[in-house]
Formats: structure tokens, sequence, C-alpha cells
């Protein structure tokens, strides 16, 4: 900006300051596209943009500041005895798109400053500049930063822009000398750690959130800041590239966070351009735009060249997971290097004498804490960096900070990892490390996270490096795939220990007997080492990845077999529990062929237990969990050449036992009118659970099953064409509804509408189907089993459910409802579409989500049945659209399992045609599945994100 500042021309000058900041101003917003297209050159939008706001905002106070020192109102003395400081991103020389100003008046008397204070504000506000100030003197700020943190940051960012320079020179002799001496560090840093802890806490605590706050999470830029702040208060400088000159950082250090600064900078100005506001959150959409701003849908500009399918999204799912696994990488980064800075920052003040002691072989115990003699040696013998660790785990303490700083930068050089892979010792100790149980001290926490942490992990396995940071755009996968892996060998540490007995009590017992253990933990370590972006298949891709890694690491022939066969298969255990039904004799024959033995089939289940538990804190369900313990228990007894009652693969006799006895004694808890009540009851029961498939027995809690056939019973007696009730529900993030009616086409159509209509969310059901009449009682309602001709079928449907809007606590008020949508529906008085459509409490916008494509497929496996699976977005009215779907092509469902994960669903339906066949091959199969895609895609037409 050029413009005349005279003084005769102040009225003019200020409006050509005005309208110069405005040009300047629109030619900064114009640098950041507000749409999804890419940028020729992305560095244009990161710090590079942030600085030039900042030498924007700098012009544009020092012009005003010497238009209106010229004006001579207020006086020119009283102008000269101010300084005009930047602080906050200002300070540090960048300011984001749509941040504030931030600056400082100090002056030797307040007082009197405040009318320069005044006279600057108003036409900066007349400007549009939202401007942060105070007007503060020398004594003020360094009193106030004692005790206010903030105050005493803004002391470290402080930068001179205009005025008189020596007060702010005498502003840092003065807190420099005392806020930020040698002996008052400690304290300061203390004060630091606090703040970090209590700000992680408000924005979520972990670097790997679905919608992370670029600014204020953790690995966010104010991490990156808190770090200049302790670097400037020890060192006297904050940019990290003259941290190197101090030798607090390393050259390959400091470019590795300037690089993390950059990526993240990208994004919050690309947010703030989106918005056209301050705002740091990253959420879904944002996602979308960023991603394609930045370059990363390439490869996908040219596919949607031709028109892309309905339910395409403009920017590919591969491209939004590229760019949030480099934003998670960076915050990994930043993260780290907070708690280098910190660390290195902290100064020692204490005089006691520290315990050292020679461990031999370059090792050395030192103030309880375990390091190395010489750091020369972790490029003479590259694998003390392991046996420093195993020295760590085995006396229970944690690494010297310095040695943990030695091992991270020795672990980026490539010769060093190198090294560190040829050596035999080095394999042997890794081995032995991944699958250790025990709780240790280290800093990480476990010992397989404090490897990663270290970099030792990737040394050692190099192909887990595609994975670091790698992320699924979706709701279900919280953490990225390195994350994960680490957390399954940890949970399945947990499991060997028996930490997890109350909640996973056979994968406890099992754990603990397991007869290779250590090729289990690599099998849970490497289960997704093949999920590169955009590829497909990562099972299989994964087992091939594994045997190179495995022989390199010298495991036993065997061992690497059976462990690539665990990665193979690490998914077939939840498919088969969760979306297909394990009365079916054929699907557990059809398990039994995927494990090698009671033994594969042990470490598949404990496997698939870690991984599942944490893909997200709420995966694993306890219905999840107890489908995974049925699918075992019935494998097993396959295996082992067990016969039940029920048949060749029946469930084990003792657990059936302890189900009915368990719900005959519950039954006595239930009300009762009288004696002769109380005894219908209990014959009611007996005849109940005759009739029942043991799935239902085994998969339900002894009270609930006590519940449905008192409901059953009470239906059955009064003739009431459907009763519902909520029951014990183990679910704890769901309530249990059971509705009871006499069995008929569309009846689950019908409630799924009524489900619809009351905003209820299906999360799991079970559908049943039992005989009433008395000489049928033994008969069960299981696949494959038609009841002769005129025995009457009795539906005991289940159902967990939230209300949409006030969760489980909302269900009961919906029931007097469901029951009358029911009732209406089944009598004909109104088409079950209609009262789908009728949502109670009108329309709520739902947040924004990533897309899921619709995926059908169509299985004729099953003994009896064709098994239609629809994978697909979850939204209102899906369960019922589906059902109705299937109803209105003359199908009957005699099993469905609702599986929701995230905001995807996988929903499974076993049915036969009206005559009992399956589904015939050819044009009858393709017109069940094109009325399905049809019915979905009317959905989303219907605006059913409500």
């Amino acid at each position: 900006m050029s413009v005349d500042l005279s003084p005769t021309s102040r009225p003019s000058g200020l409006a050509e300051l005005r309208a110069a900041y405005a040009r300047e101003r629109a030619g900064l917003d114009r640098a950041v596209p507000s749409g999804a297209t890419p940028v020729a050159d992305p560095s244009a939008l990161g710090v590079a943009l942030g600085r030039r706001h900042a030498r924007l905002l700098d012009d544009l106070l020092t012009r005003l500041f010497h238009l209106l020192r010229e004006s001579g109102s207020p006086s020119r003395a009283a102008w000269d005895a101010v300084a005009i400081a930047g602080v906050g991103g200002y300070g540090r020389g960048a300011v984001a798109l749509r941040s504030d100003l931030d600056v400082r008046i100090l002056a030797r008397d307040a007082q009197r400053a405040s009318a320069i204070a005044d006279a600057l504000l108003y036409p900066l506000w007349d400007m549009g500049v939202t401007v942060g100030h105070q007007v503060v003197t020398i004594d003020d700020l360094v009193e106030s930063a004692r005790e206010d943190l903030p105050t005493a940051t803004s002391l470290l960012d402080w930068r001179h822009v205009v005025g008189d320079a020596s007060l702010s020179e005498s502003l840092w002799q003065r807190a420099a000398a005392g806020l930020f001496a040698h002996s008052e560090l400690p304290r300061f840093i203390e004060r630091l750690g606090k703040e970090i802890a209590q700000r992680h806490e408000r924005f979520g605590g972990s670097v790997y959130l679905l919608e992370p706050d670029v600014k204020n999470g953790a690995g966010g830029l104010r991490d990156l800041d808190v770090a200049r702040w302790a670097a400037k208060a020890r060192y006297g400088v904050g940019e990290f590239s003259a941290l190197v000159r101090f030798g607090a950082l390393v050259a390959r250090e400091a470019e590795e966070i300037q690089s993390a600064a950059e990526m993240l900078w990208r994004i919050r100005n690309l947010l703030h351009a989106h918005s056209g506001r301050r705002t740091d959150r990253l959420t879904f959409d944002e996602q979308e735009l960023v991603a394609g701003v930045l370059g990363y849908n390439e490869a996908a500009e040219a596919a949607r060249k031709a028109a892309p399918p309905p339910d395409e999204p403009s920017i590919s799912p591969e491209a939004i997971e590229r760019m949030m696994s480099d934003y998670y990488r960076s915050a990994r980064t930043i993260s780290r290097a907070l708690d280098m800075i910190v660390s290195r920052a902290t100064p020692t003040l204490t005089r006691r004498r520290r315990r050292d002691e020679d461990l031999g072989g370059g090792i050395r115990l030192f103030d309880g804490c375990v390091t190395m003699s010489d750091p020369d040696l972790l490029r003479t013998d590259p694998p003390i960096a392991l046996r420093l660790v195993a020295e760590a785990v085995e006396r229970g303490v944690p690494l010297l900070p310095y040695a943990r700083g030695a091992i991270v930068r020795a672990a980026g050089d490539a010769a060093f990892c190198a090294a560190l892979r040829e050596s035999p010792e080095a394999a042997a100790l890794f081995r032995t490390l991944v699958a250790t149980c025990k709780e240790t001290a280290l800093q990480s926490g476990s010992v397989v996270r404090e490897l990663h942490d270290l970099g030792l992990l990737l040394a050692m396995i190099p192909e887990f490096s595609p994975v670091v940071g790698r992320v699924h755009h979706d709701v279900y996968h919280v953490y990225t795939v390195d994350v994960h892996s680490v957390a399954a060998v940890d949970r399945l540490a947990a499991l060997v220990r028996g930490e997890l007995a109350g909640e996973f009590g056979l994968a406890c017992r099992l754990a603990a007997e397991a007869t290779r253990p250590t090729m289990l933990f690599f099998a849970t370590l490497l289960h997704d080492v093949g999920k590169a972006i955009g590829g497909k298949d990562h099972s299989r891709r994964g087992a091939e990845m594994a045997r190179e890694i495995l022989e390199r690491l010298g495991f036993p022939p065997e061992d690497i077999d059976e462990a690539c066969h665990l990665v193979l298969k690490h998914l077939v255990m939840y498919l088969i529990a969760t979306r297909r039904d394990l009365d079916d004799p054929a699907t557990i024959s059809e398990f039994c062929q995927e494990v090698h033995g009671r033994e594969g089939l042990r470490d598949l289940y404990l496997l698939t237990v870690a991984d599942i538990s944490t893909t997200s804190p709420t995966s694993m369900t306890s219905w999840k969990a107890r489908m995974l313990d049925e699918l075992y228990l019935s494998a097993d007894a396959a295996l082992r050449g067990a016969r039940g009652e029920s048949g060749p693969l029946g469930i084990d006799d003792q657990r059936m036992a302890r189900a009915i006895s368990g719900t005959v004694g519950a039954l006595e808890d239930l009300p009762a009118a009288d004696e002769a009540e109380r005894r219908a009851q209990r014959e009611f029961l007996a005849r109940y659970l005759a009739s029942m498939p043991e799935r239902y027995l085994l998969a339900n809690s002894p009270a609930a099953i006590a519940a449905h056939a008192e409901l059953a019973r009470q239906q059955e007696s009064s003739g009431n064409s459907v009763s519902v009730a909520l029951v014990p529900s183990r679910h704890p993030e769901a309530a249990e509804v059971c509705v009871v009616a006499p069995d008929r086409p569309g009846l689950l159509a019908a409630i799924t509408a009524a489900f619809a209509s009351s905003r209820l969310e299906v999360h799991a059901a079970q559908i049943h189907s039992r005989a009433c009449d008395d000489d049928a009682g033994a008969l069960r309602a299981r696949i494959g089993s038609s009841p002769p001709a005129g025995v009457r079928l009795q539906a005991v449907d289940l159902f967990w459910v939230r209300d949409r809007g006030e969760g489980v606590g909302g269900v009961a008020r919906a029931i007097p409802k469901l029951v009358a949508d029911i009732q209406a529906v089944l009598s004909g008085q109104i088409p079950g579409a209609e009262v789908a459509k009728k949502r109670r409490g009108g329309g709520l916008r739902e947040r924004p989500t990533p897309k899921v494509k619709t995926q059908i497929s169509i299985d004729d496996r099953a003994s009896h049945h064709t098994v239609i699976e629809v994978l697909t977005r979850d939204r209102p009215g899906l369960l019922f659209a589906i059902s109705d779907a299937l109803y209105q092509l003359g199908l009957s469902i005699s099993v469905a399992k609702i599986n929701t994960e995230g905001t995807r669903v996988a929903d499974v339906f076993y049915v036969s045609e009206a005559d009992g066949t399956k589904i015939a091959n050819g044009k009858r199969m393709q017109e069940v599945e094109e009325r399905l895609h049809a019915v979905l895609q009317g959905l989303d037409g219907e605006g059913s994100v409500g």
C-alpha cells in the first residue's frame, strides 16, 4: 500500500488507506478458493499466506500509526510514549485468514494512552478489522503474567510493530530476568503442561479424532505454539530453525516440524475461507472440500469424466483418506515435537546426587531410568536400542528422556534401520518384546506403543509405514490403522493377563491357553498391514506381506504359515457371527472349513476379539461379543466331534441347561395375580422354551426370555393383534423392545414402519417364529423346519432401539404410538409406507457424515434360505424400506440380522419364496437386487435424512 499520509491530508489519507487495505485484503481472500477446485500451488495457502496476512496488518498498523501521529491528535508526544506490539499468531508473524488482529498498546501511563487506543481502533473497526487489544504497562504485564498464563505466553509472542521500541525491549528484559529466569523455568513449564492437559481434554484428547480441531486439538497448531513458548523461555528463540543452532533440534527434526505445520496451516486457511469466519474444526464435509483443493482427488477427476453412479461422492473416499492420513501424520509429528521440545527445555535444578549403576553392555540405570553410557553406541551397535527397551521392561522402569530422544533420532536414519533389520539379535529381541505381556513404566505405556513411538517398530517392519496415519473415511473406524494395530496387540496382552475377565471371560480363558503366543501377537500386529489406500482385499495382500516380514524376523515355517492364514482370514469370524444365522448347520460347517483345527479356531477368535474391540470405543457391543462367543463354541463343538440333542452340530448341553434353569428362576420374579396364574405361567414357559430355537435361548438373558414368554402368553390368551413391551436389555446403549403377534407375511414391514414413524433407530434385531399348538410344542422355529399345515405361528421379534432425539430414555414414551401404528398397518387402515413417512417431531437435520456406497449381495449357499446382504448408509426408515420391498416381492423373512457400524449398516435377511424355496438364480435374483437398489435410491430421493 502506498498513500499520501501528510498531516493536511488526514481524511483523504484515511480514505486512501482504507481503500488500499480493502484491495490488499480482497487479494488475500482471492488467494484461497472457496470451492473444491484444486489449486496450482498449495504452498501459497499455508504459512506463506499467514505471513502475507501478517505483513499486510503490519503495513496497515504502521501507516495508520504515522498518519494519526502526524495529525497531532492526540499529541505527537503521546504517540511517542507508546509501543504497538503484536501478540498471539500476529506476534509470531503469521495470521490465519480469518483470525483477529491481536495487539497490545504498551505505555508508561496507561490512562493517557487510552486516547491512543481510541484513535487507532475506530479506523480499524471501520475497515472491518476485528481487533483484540489491551492498553498495558510493563509493571502490569509482568505482575499479571506471574499468575495468568495467557499473559505470560503473550510476552513470549511479543513482537514490536511500531512506536517506542525501547518500551518493548525493556519489557522483554524484565520478563527474561524474572518470569523466564533459569530458576523459574520448571514452574513455568509445569503451567504449560497443565494448559496442554486441560485443552486436550476439552477438545478430545487424541490426535486421531474423526473431525479434529486443527488449532486446539492434540497435535494441532496450539501444541506447536506451546513448544515455541517453552523453547523461547529456555533458549530465547522460538523459531525451529533457530533451535537447530542451539542444539535443541537437529536439522531433520526441524524440517519435519515445519512440514507438519505447513500441512495444518493450509487446512486451517481453507476452513476459514470456506466458512467465511474463524473456524478450526475439520468436519466431514470440510474434509471433502480440503481434499479437493489440495489436489488429493486427481485420480478421481479422470474417473469422473464418465457419469458416476448416483451414490458416488464427487470427491473420492480414497482422496479424503489420503488427505486425512497426511493430516494425522502431521499432527503426530507436532505432538511428538511438543513432548520433545518441552522435555529438552525443562532444566534440572535438583542438587541431590543421582544413582548411577552400570548394568553392562553399554547400558546404565541412571536416576531410576534406563539409558546408555555413550550415544555413539547406537551407531556402532544398533541392537542396543532394543536392549535398552528390554532392560526397561524387565526392571519396570522408564527410559531416560535423553535415551528416548537419541533412539528417535537414530531411527530416522535409514542406515541405522537397515543395520537393525540385519541383526539376528535385534530380531530375537523384537520378537520377545512384541509378545511381552508385562505391564511397564515406559512413557508410552505399553511395549509395542513405545516401540512405535521410538521409531523401532518401523525400523524393524518398514512395510508398516504406509499404514501409519492411514484412516478410513467413516465414523466406525475411529483410529488410524497403525494406532488400531498397536491397540489390538495391547488388548491381546490384557486378555493374556486376565484383566478383562468380566468383559471377555471366554477370551481371557482361551488367551491364557495359547500355545504359540508370539505367533499370535505378530498375526495381530500385522492383521491390517495390507491396508494401502485405494487398495482392495487387504487381507490377502497383508498375508503376502506378513510372510516376507516374518521370514526376515526369523520365525519358523509352521508359525509363518499359521500367522499368514490368520491375517488372510481375520475378517471371516466377525462377518459370519454378525451377518449369518448361527443356528444354520451350514453356517457352522462352512466356518469350520476356514480354520486350522481347534487351535486355529482359538487363535482366530482371540485375534477377532482384539481386532473388533479396538476398532472404536463402542465397536464391540455386548451383542457382537455374544455372537462371537456363540460362533466359537459352536465351531469348537463341531471340530471336536461333540453331539447334542438338537443335532450333530448342537450347542453345549451345559450352556443350554444353564439358560433354561436361569429362565425358570427368572419367571418366579415376575408378578402373578395368584397361584393359578403362576401355574399358567410355568406351563406356558415350558412350551415356549421348547418352541424357540437354541440361538435364541443362548443369545438372551434369562430375565429377558422370561419377560418375552410372559408377553407371548398374554398375547396368545388375549387374542390381541399385537403386544409390545420393554424388556430387560443386556445392551446399555439401547433399549430392548419385544413385539409379539400372530405371524403373517409383511409383519416385519409393519413393525419397522412403526419404528420409523416413532423415530426409533434399530441397532440390532432378532426375528423368531414359534409354533403355538400344544401338539407342536417341541417343534423349533429353526431354519428349514417348516411347520405342518394348520399350525398357528406366533412371531416373537426383538429389537434393540434408541430414540433419535432422546436416546434410550425416549423409547418408553414411544410404545403406545408404536402399538397403534402396528395395529393400523396390520388391519389395513393405513399403508406401511405412509406410516413410515409420518416421523414424530418433524425433520431434524443430521450432521454431514462420510458417504457410504450401497452394496447388495445375494447368496444361496445357506441350508434352506437365500441370504440377502445389504450394506448401505444408515438413515431413518431404512429397515422398513428393505423389509417392505422384500414383502412386496413375495419373499418371507425367516431371520434378520441388523448390524450398525457407525453410519453404515450391514442388514442381512434369510428369505424364501412363498412356497418355501430359495430365490432362483437368473432373472428372479436380478429382479430382487434391482428392486432393492431402486427402493434405496428412492429413500434418498425422499430426503429421508431427517
